[in-house]
């Protein structure tokens, strides 16, 4: 029962982590009219680069076609643009629009500074920890 109780807690404290920073994009997003999601997905293109539908699925955790809807949606005002690839036709990429990556960048930065402000109210071990912790978690998830 006590095992129970801890891996609910576990859960529980990830999503609560998960929704704050989901509320911090969606709070630094606003003024564009983007939710929380959509600000995520923008913010991988804009780190990681042009990428797959099915890779951006994978690394936000969502399904290609919830991904590709919300691509639809961003396409509209011109945040996200697809690529057809010139060696094969049928795959496509997306990424962030120049014209929108700038402003996206600086929407970013400002989470990044939010959070960093959090972090550095923390000692260099508790922070050394909590990369510790979750470090073990995600290997530990990884082998399921």
């Amino acid at each position: 029962m006590e095992e129970e109780k801890r891996s609910i807690s576990i859960v529980k404290v990830l999503k609560q982590l998960g929704d704050y920073i989901k509320q911090n994009v969606e709070n630094e997003f606003k003024e564009m009219k983007l939710t929380g999601t959509q600000g995520m997905l923008i913010g991988t293109l804009a780190h990681d680069g042009e990428m797959k539908i099915s890779d951006l699925s994978d690394k936000i955790g969502l399904s290609n076609s919830t991904v590709s809807g919300i691509i639809d949606r961003l396409e509209k005002p011109g945040y996200v643009e697809r690529i057809r690839s010139k060696e094969d036709r049928r795959v496509v990429h997306v990424r962030v629009t120049p014209e929108f990556r700038k402003k996206a960048k600086e929407h970013f930065d400002k989470i990044d500074t939010k959070i960093d402000t959090i972090m550095n109210k923390a000692t260099p071990e508790e922070v050394n920890k909590v990369f510790e912790g979750l470090n073990i978690l995600k290997k530990l998830m990884d082998k399921e």
